[in-house]
């Protein structure tokens, strides 16, 4: 195989990866999206409140899985809204979640939610018109 056709190959699989990357991002982000959503829609419906203080009151409520609440507090860090921080270190603190993060999946996402709340994250900007849900 000569160079000029070396380099042409190398540039379509280049090119192809490049796509698929995008791809992979772009799906990553969808489905992120949709999982704080869902979620959300389905705590404002319950609260009717906006989608974090309803999420909050999601999370205190004893209607719902453990499941369901580690969830609520992954979309919180997803929306990485500064106005739950005081609830998300409360909640820490309720799980004894400050030295040991591998203690549960409720306190790797409560770790997270704080940091993200705190620093902000990939994934904030696509819920700047979270209250049209």
């Amino acid at each position: 195989m000569n160079t000029k056709k070396l380099k042409t190959y190398i540039l379509y699989v280049l090119v192809i990866a490049i796509f698929f990357v995008i791809l992979s991002v772009i799906f990553s982000f969808h489905a992120i999206y949709t999982g704080v959503k869902n979620i959300c829609v389905e705590a404002k419906m319950e609260f009717g409140q906006d989608c974090a203080q309803s999420l909050v009151l999601y999370i205190q409520s004893d209607d719902h899985t453990e499941k369901d609440k580690t969830h609520a507090v992954w979309a919180l860090g997803q929306l990485a809204d500064k106005d739950v921080l005081p609830f998300l270190e409360n909640l820490q603190q309720e799980y004894d979640c400050q030295e040991d993060l591998q203690k549960s999946k409720m306190c790797y996402e409560i770790y997270k939610a704080i940091k993200w709340c705190t620093h902000g994250n990939a994934t904030s900007w696509m819920y700047k018109n979270r209250e049209k849900w």
